[in-house]
């Protein structure tokens, strides 16, 4: 007889919807011949609390990596064994359409709804960067999701900051899409962004890696086989789980093209969870700096499918790498070729960061032949222009940066690649700078000091 097992899973479309298909349809049995029962909270936010506290643990659970690294912190280790969807489309931010919110920093002194430790504080972190807001000027309101939209409708708040399906619910309500991790509506910079790397995972604790994989790479199949049919009969999908996640089907189907359900461990789902784990310690949030190995395998994903498998092995080396003024360098810190005429192409998504990097370009007298804005443009660019500089943000819609600096140093190994991203993890700089990159300049950053050591280092 087979082991019963419990998978705990949250009453949302973007991180449970393979978990609720694989459920509805008894796939656990039909596919792997396991006996599988599934619990489904309101809210992922309290997961951590409720797995701690509960006398039976599930034996793995759906949700982002940060009830992952909390329970690592809390004394319960585990891991992340494979991710199911990219769901930072559907973490928003909603304005309320009396809120006089006309700016990004018009948000300072206004009242935003949010449920403590929500992921979409790093999208409103990330877009604080860009737009020079000051966070800690904001009056966030620790609310759940269903207590967001009713003060919401009473004019309580100017904003939530939540996801689908309470978003679409506060635009019916009287909301503005204001901006999501991937979508910006914002005045003077609407279209993609990539202020959010977010997705579902399905996480284990570390005891059943060890002795029950067997059974982890069974669910993992079981969830495989529900990816599939997501993305090859969606329409099909969205009238099957209408009724369980209580909203119409139509519905359902406009929030779940919000999310793209996909089990590939890639370099986006690697900086996604680094910078949550980053996130979450610097804001004191987690006492302990958890290595890289700590928080994910890829072994078990490996044996359902090596294609879904991308992530290039990564080993830890001291490059020399120094840091001044948030700008990191190699201790050669030199650019190769001829580098008498400086012409830059530039890839970022915001157009905030791209008008500081030709502030920066202007004062160096530099030429701007180009700006791209998600990593595949920037390829056929510079296949294209031959710029003998590049400035690369890492998180942009489509291809990582990382994935562009790989194939761009492909194509011409004397690049002078500069990358200039929010990301400032240890792991990344040693990436990038493995990968051939000059110099790493975090963001927020300064036109003129920038300027000052890209001359420094032409000289």
């Amino acid at each position: 007889m087979a082991e019963k097992i419990e998978i705990w899973g949250v009453k949302d479309p973007n991180i449970s919807a393979q978990l609720a298909l694989a459920a509805k349809m008894d796939l656990f049995q039909k596919e792997a011949g396991l006996d599988v029962s599934c619990r489904f909270a309101e809210s992922g936010t309290t997961m951590p609390r409720d797995v701690l506290e509960a006398e039976h643990k599930p034996f793995a659970f759906t949700q982002t990596p940060i009830t992952s690294i909390l329970l690592h912190d809390q004394g319960l280790s585990t891991k992340i064994i494979a991710p199911l969807a990219d769901i930072a489309g559907t973490q928003q931010v909603i304005i309320h359409e009396d809120s006089h919110i006309t700016n990004p920093k018009a948000l300072e002194g206004k009242r935003i709804g949010m449920a403590k430790g929500a992921a979409i504080y790093i999208a409103l972190s990330n877009m604080a960067n860009d737009y020079q807001v000051d966070l800690d000027q904001v009056y966030f309101i620790n609310l759940m999701p269903r207590d967001q939209l009713t003060a919401f409708g009473e004019h309580r708040l100017d904003a939530i900051a939540c996801w689908e399906p309470w978003t679409s619910e506060a635009v019916a309500r009287g909301g503005q899409f204001y901006f999501s991790g991937t979508h910006s509506a914002i005045s003077g910079m609407e279209g993609p962004v990539k202020w959010l790397v977010n997705q579902s995972c399905l996480i284990a604790p570390d005891a059943h890696i060890e002795d029950k994989a067997d059974i982890l790479i069974g669910i993992l199949h079981v969830l495989h086989t529900a990816t599939n049919l997501i993305n090859h009969n969606a329409d099909g999908v969205s009238t099957l789980l209408a009724d369980f996640f209580h909203l119409h089907e139509d519905d359902l189907s406009a929030i779940m093209l919000k999310n793209t359900y996909s089990m590939t461990m890639d370099t986006l789902f690697r900086i996604g969870v680094l910078s949550f784990r980053d996130f979450l310690y610097e804001n004191g949030r987690v006492s302990l700096a958890l290595t890289e190995e700590q928080l994910y395998r890829s072994d078990l994903l490996q044996e359902v499918d090596p294609t879904l498998l991308t992530l290039r092995a990564s080993t830890s080396k001291d490059y020399g790498i120094f840091e001044k003024d948030r700008i990191y360098f190699k201790h050669d810190r030199k650019f190769e070729g001829d580098t008498s005429e400086l012409r830059f192409l530039m890839a970022d998504d915001s157009i905030v960061v791209r008008n500081f990097l030709n502030q920066t370009l202007e004062i160096l007298g530099a030429e701007m032949v180009g700006e791209a804005t998600n990593g595949n443009e920037v390829i056929e660019m510079f296949t294209r222009l031959r710029p003998n500089f590049i400035t690369m943000d890492l998180a942009m819609p489509g291809l990582s940066g990382i994935d562009a600096i790989r194939r761009i140093r492909e194509i011409e190994p004397r690049a002078n690649i500069i990358v200039i991203s929010g990301l400032d993890m240890r792991e990344v700089r040693e990436e990038v700078f493995k990968l051939g990159a000059k110099m790493f300049i975090k963001k927020p950053f300064d036109p003129a000091k920038t300027a000052a050591i890209i001359r420094a280092m032409l000289e």
